[in-house]
C-alpha cells in the first residue's frame, strides 16, 4: 500500500509540477512588424484626414449649387404665386361677380329674340366664361360666334338648350335653362 501511496504522490507532484510551469505563448514582435504596423496606423490616419476633407469640400460645394438652385427657383415660386392669387381672383369672380348682374339679357334676332337667363349664367359660369378677360359688358357676337359659345358649351356641359326653337322665340322667352 505504501507503494501505491508513493505512485500517487510522485503523479500528483508531476502534474503540479508541469502546471506551475509557465509556457511561453507568444513571440516578441518583430522590428519589421512592429514598423508594418506604424506605417499602417499612419496611412489609416492619412486617409481620415483625406476623407474629412473630401467632406469639407462636398458640403461647400452641396451648400453653393442650394444657392444657386434656390436663386434660380425665385422666380418661379414668384409666378406661381402670382399665378394662384390670378385663379382665386378668377373664382371670387365667377362666385360674386363685383358688379351687379342683371337677372336676364335680350338678344334680337331675326329668327327670334334669345331672353338669356344671364344672372343664372354667371352665376353658373363666371364672367370670364363668356366675356373673357374683358370688363363684363355688352357683347357684340355674330350668329357663327354665338351659336360656337353658348350651343359649344351647352353641348360640352350637356345641360341647356341646343337647337333654334329652343333659344330663339317669335313670341315667347327662351325656356328655362337656356
Amino acid at each position: 500500500m505504501k507503494t501505491k501511496f508513493y505512485v500517487i504522490a510522485m503523479v500528483a507532484s508531476l502534474l503540479l509540477w508541469g502546471c506551475t510551469k509557465e509556457e511561453k505563448t507568444t513571440e516578441a514582435p518583430t522590428p519589421e512588424l512592429t514598423t508594418a504596423v506604424e506605417q499602417t496606423k499612419e496611412k489609416v490616419q492619412e486617409a481620415g484626414e483625406a476623407v474629412k476633407d473630401t467632406a469639407t469640400a462636398v458640403e461647400e460645394k452641396v451648400e453653393e449649387k442650394t444657392a444657386e438652385v434656390e436663386k434660380k427657383v425665385e422666380p418661379m415660386v414668384e409666378k406661381g404665386k402670382q399665378a394662384v392669387a390670378d385663379v382665386k381672383a378668377a373664382v371670387e369672380k365667377k362666385i360674386a361677380p363685383a358688379e351687379p348682374v342683371a337677372e336676364t339679357v335680350v338678344i334680337e334676332n331675326t329668327n327670334g329674340k334669345v331672353v338669356l337667363p344671364h344672372k343664372k349664367h354667371a352665376e353658373a359660369q363666371g364672367c370670364p366664361a363668356c366675356h373673357g378677360t374683358q370688363k363684363p359688358g355688352p357683347l357684340k357676337l355674330g350668329k357663327e360666334a354665338a351659336h360656337a359659345l353658348c350651343q359649344g358649351c351647352h353641348k360640352k356641359n350637356q345641360a341647356g338648350p341646343t337647337n333654334c326653337t329652343q333659344c330663339h322665340q317669335k313670341k315667347a322667352q327662351a325656356i328655362e335653362g337656356c
